[in-house]
């Protein structure tokens, strides 16, 4: 057999590093593209149903509430703002006709679009509606968060008799600084709550479309019972397939459904204040705490 001269030897090698290097690299990107999954621009390591037990495992072993006190939440339809804030911005047009949560799901649906979101924004503006509106409405410079849409949407609903409250639901790590701030209304021939998140123009629904409170979709989450987020203009003749299409933001609201927040009153701009709705697996010497009763019944006395 004939010798290779060195020069020869040397050029196959490299060539054969080459041609090693491309497929480790090909294999690579193969395992790292279907071996993760892709959410919304996001990539986990796990999948989702995955997270979904470890979120649902949280919450199924922190199912019960401490005791708290029972205080009545209160909602004020009579500020002197409400009149300017219908007029300028049209809302009885806007709502039109129908139940709270129809008139409410048409203002979110109005205004969701029209408000840049911003997480890093600073809470500089005064947290009422009026001001708020003036700054981001229409202005995609002008980003605000979860909690100013939820003060928007809220002042909004107060204003055409709707009660209305803004709701913080919260992660269970201490090392979560990402919580989210959503709205629910009381539907008077539902005859209950429910959640309207404003930041990502949705509401939630069970297996029968019918529309879900915030504790409603935690105790389902937790149980491992179907639910799912819906956008407003999602058609819902298929919500598993729904389910499937929201599944990051599905994933992102059971992630902050361990507690709840809820302001002590209602009304142009926001209470000080704040009762908190904590399991009881979670120890606190927070001495705001409110009862399970107390956000769940009806506030039509």
């Amino acid at each position: 057999m004939q010798k290779l001269k060195p020069n020869v030897k040397k050029i196959l090698l490299i060539v054969g590093s080459i041609v090693l290097g491309i497929g480790l690299c090909v294999s690579i990107a193969f395992n790292i593209y279907f071996g993760v999954c892709y959410i919304k621009g996001e990539t986990y390591l796990q999948s989702t149903e995955e997270i979904y037990i470890m979120e649902a495992g949280i919450l199924r072993n922190n199912l019960q509430f401490h005791d708290g006190t029972d205080y009545e939440l209160q909602y004020n339809f009579t500020h002197e703002n409400y009149a300017v804030l219908k007029s300028k911005y049209k809302l009885e047009s806007t709502a039109k006709d129908g139940t709270e949560f129809e008139k409410a799901l048409r203002l979110m649906d109005e205004y969701a679009p029209r408000l840049t979101h911003d997480s890093y924004y600073d809470n500089h503006i005064p947290m009422n509606a009026s001001d708020l509106l003036a700054y981001s409405l229409n202005n995609k410079k002008h980003g605000i968060n979860c909690r100013a849409k939820a003060q928007i949407l809220n002042e909004m609903c107060l204003s055409l008799g709707i009660y209305s409250r803004k709701v913080w639901i919260m992660p269970y790590s201490d090392y979560d600084n990402d919580c989210h701030v959503v709205n629910e209304v009381w539907d008077g021939t539902l005859n209950k709550w429910v959640m309207l998140d404003i930041t990502n123009n949705e509401y939630w629904v069970d297996e029968n479309n019918t529309p879900l409170s915030v504790l409603e979709i935690r105790s389902k989450a937790a149980l491992n019972e179907f639910c799912t987020p819906v956008e407003v203009g999602d058609k819902t003749n298929n919500l598993q397939k729904l389910k499937n299409k929201n599944i990051g933001d599905f994933l992102y609201i059971v992630k902050n459904m361990v507690y709840m927040r809820y302001c002590t009153d209602y009304t142009v701009g926001e209470s000080q204040d704040k009762y908190m709705l904590l399991p009881q697996n979670m120890p606190t010497e927070f001495k705001l705490l409110i009862s399970i009763d107390s956000v769940e019944r009806s506030p039509i006395k």
